[in-house]
């Protein structure tokens, strides 16, 4: 029997090719899905509603796309600062009404350490996905999130870490993986999914949600002389 799946990770990591490819062996992402100008996130928007209700509870005011603070992990797992249970409980029986389902959010990086009172462990698996720094510094640089190097990586590595912690506290199922890794070698990668998973997917589904090309890097040396640009321009502005 499928298990729920839950995608943990930062912000433009591949998350949401990721979880339309899962989405196509079945599981169910929400009745509607965040949809932004040029893609589908695949994120239900009832969890998106649940997950901005726990940080306005917890009063989270900080910026959980390009700020790692282990004090604001603090805050989540604070169980001293109650939160409504009810909209997590209605939202979950809906999922579990439509079994197998899979969770993506960015958010959920903090989240997750509210929701692991309600989720049922043995029925849920968790993919830690993370992205290769450099990559994601030209994808974001690009985007104009401007970000010295060392402060995206040690964001990117503190939040996989986090995660990476938190699961092996809780013991659960867990499959960690690099975004690029799916990209330049999918059939192993998807492999490894699939065992993880009891999934039967294949490049073939890749190839239908991934609109750039397999077996090399999403960003090249133009992208990357294109953020340097960007970056030196806009250096002062810079996170760091």
């Amino acid at each position: 029997m499928k298990k729920n799946v839950i995608i943990l990770t930062s912000g433009l990591a591949g998350s949401s090719v990721l979880a339309a490819l899962i989405a196509r062996g079945g599981w169910w992402v929400g009745n509607e899905t965040f949809k932004k100008a040029d893609y589908d996130t695949f994120e239900n928007r009832r969890l998106i509603d649940v997950n901005k209700h726990l940080f306005d509870e917890l009063g989270y005011k900080g910026n959980y796309e390009m700020v790692f603070d282990p004090a604001d992990i603090g805050l989540f797992a604070d169980r001293r600062r109650p939160v409504a249970a009810e909209p997590m409980r209605e939202l979950l029986s809906e999922c579990d009404s439509h079994a197998p389902w899979l969770w993506k959010d960015p958010r959920l990086w903090l989240t997750i350490h509210r929701w692991v009172d309600f989720l049922d462990l043995d029925r849920t698996q968790f993919i830690n996905l993370t992205r290769n720094p450099v990559q994601a510094w030209i994808s974001l640089t690009i985007r104009r999130q401007i970000q010295e190097f060392g402060y995206l990586k040690s964001y990117l590595y503190g939040i996989r870490d986090s995660v990476r912690n938190f699961l092996t506290e809780q013991r659960a199922e867990c499959l960690e993986m690099e975004y690029e890794d799916l990209l330049l070698r999918p059939e192993q990668t998807i492999g490894r999914l699939n065992d993880f998973l009891a999934a039967d997917l294949r490049v073939s589904d890749l190839k239908d949600v991934y609109r750039g090309r397999l077996y090399s890097k999403p960003r090249g040396m133009g992208d990357a002389l294109k953020a340097g640009l960007i970056h030196a321009r806009n250096y002062r502005d810079r996170y760091r």
